[in-house]
């Protein structure tokens, strides 16, 4: 099932924090964070078509962006440029896999410590590489 376009937290399947984009400032490293209620945890998604994605964070407007052609450990920043990304359903309804439109990586959280930096990993089919998409209400 896809995606629709929406106001979403973006939540980490494994460890259950939620993806947070700390401040403004361009290159920062989007993290896991224990759901405090900042703006910084809200996303919006917007579907561009055959499963890719942007992703702009709602309390600091930059996007949710990588190096080009990412490789296993790249970090998952903040930037002023769009990114585009593909999510598509993993193995469980309502689980998803996140990864660069140019490269077979996937968003990752290596443990559930607060302010772990998302990375990314080869790994499609481990829980902490599969994200809960959590509507705004």
């Amino acid at each position: 099932m896809s995606l629709d376009t929406g106001r979403y937290k973006i939540v980490n399947v494994k460890w259950l924090n939620v993806a947070l984009l700390p401040d403004p400032n361009s290159e920062s490293a989007v993290v896991g964070s224990h759901d405090a209620g900042d703006s910084g945890e809200w996303w919006n998604v917007n579907k561009l078509g055959n499963d890719k994605y942007t992703i702009r964070n709602l309390g600091h407007s930059n996007y949710a962006t990588i190096a080009a052609r990412a490789t296993k450990e790249d970090s998952v920043v903040g930037g002023s440029r769009e990114k585009q990304w593909v999510i598509r359903e993993a193995r469980v309804r309502g689980q998803y896999n996140i990864s660069p439109s140019d490269s077979d990586v996937f968003w990752f959280l290596e443990d559930g410590e607060s302010m772990t930096p998302v990375t990314v990993t080869v790994t499609p089919n481990n829980p902490k590489s599969q994200w809960k998409f959590v509507k705004n209400a």
